[in-house]
């Protein structure tokens, strides 16, 4: 069997260009200030949101990748079990385990589905992996100062996060765009006759580096779709006087258009503790890591769009009557 040989990652050129055009338009923000235009802050929200996501994007690309070349269905077999519901819990509990945001969920999700792992459960491990992992709980205690706030954003994350993965039991969608790479058969994944991941060190950084390059573009999108969300829509000014309903609608809205990371939306939800009531905080806190323009962007670059829109509207709908359930029965203020 041939080894395989990445192609050159002529994204990530692409990808550093475009940030150093970003870099130069916010050093020259006080020049681009005559135009009228939130130039300067835009051109910062963006660099700041760009230099926050790659990192965890390529740490995830490159774990993605480890299992690519390491990790054999036969092991993945022995980790989750064939029971639908055990295999979930395993992965509620690998979820934990790993400190990731939504960037580097995603291809950790499609590595998964490529070495035979249940969608249910790769589903449940990658929308809680964001939302239940140290680094959150460590970050959530800093922004409020509560353990009642740590344990409803963890308690309602998981709920969320598993009914969407059982939920992908009733009649599973396709979800991977190239479905013949899935396969039970040998040690490397595949039925017969195809080649084998280039297993060496540096083998692995250049499949980290082609995987990488093929979906910065897509992040890029996410942040420029994100980017413009928070320079023209004023969150606090719409909050005021909403009733419950709208304001974890707006909230999880907010959390879905801004796209901030998992390990420092807290921050943020903190700094409207004031303007929102805790279920719409909630709503952005526990919705947001699971399903953000990043998130969606970076999910088209590698799933079916059949798969993409279930999974979006399946999140949407389960966060908002969980969250709204537990607001209306008094568990949330």
């Amino acid at each position: 069997m041939e080894t395989k040989s990445p192609a050159r990652p002529w994204g990530v050129l692409v990808g550093a260009l475009v940030l150093v055009a970003l870099v130069a338009v916010w050093a020259t923000q006080g020049t681009l200030a005559g135009s009228g235009l939130p130039i300067g802050r835009a051109a910062t929200i963006a660099v700041g949101m760009t230099l926050q996501a790659i990192p965890f994007l390529l740490l995830g690309v490159f774990v993605a990748e480890l299992i690519e070349a390491f990790i054999s269905p036969a092991l993945i077999a022995r980790v989750f079990p064939t029971n639908p519901v055990a295999s979930v819990l395993t992965a509620l509990v690998a979820a934990f385990l790993l400190p990731v945001c939504d960037c580097s969920a995603v291809p950790i999700f499609r590595s998964l589905l490529r070495k035979g792992v249940p969608l249910s459960a790769a589903t449940t491990l990658m929308l809680a992996s964001p939302a239940i992992n140290p680094l959150v709980i460590a970050s959530t205690y800093y922004a409020f100062g509560s353990w009642a706030i740590v344990g409803a954003r963890i308690g309602l994350s998981i709920v969320v996060a598993v009914s969407v993965g059982l939920s992908m039991l009733v009649s599973p969608p396709s979800a991977l765009r190239e479905d013949a790479h899935v396969h039970h058969g040998d040690s490397c994944g595949c039925d017969g006759g195809c080649e084998t991941p280039d297993r060496s060190f540096s083998g692995v950084l250049g499949a980290t580096g082609h995987s990488f390059g093929r979906i910065l573009p897509y992040l890029l999108g996410g942040v420029a779709a994100s980017t413009a969300a928070q320079v023209f829509w004023p969150v606090s000014s719409l909050l005021a006087g909403l009733p419950a309903p709208g304001a974890l609608a707006l909230m999880m809205a907010a959390g879905f258009a801004l796209s901030l990371c998992s390990s420092s939306d807290a921050v943020i939800a903190r700094s409207l503790a004031s303007l929102a009531p805790q279920g719409a905080l909630m709503g952005f806190m526990v919705y947001g890591p699971m399903m953000d323009v990043k998130n969606v962007a970076l999910l088209s670059s590698q799933f079916r769009g059949a798969f993409v829109l279930r999974l979006f509207a399946t999140v949407t709908g389960i966060a908002a009557a969980v969250i709204g359930g537990a607001w209306w029965m008094g568990v949330l203020a």
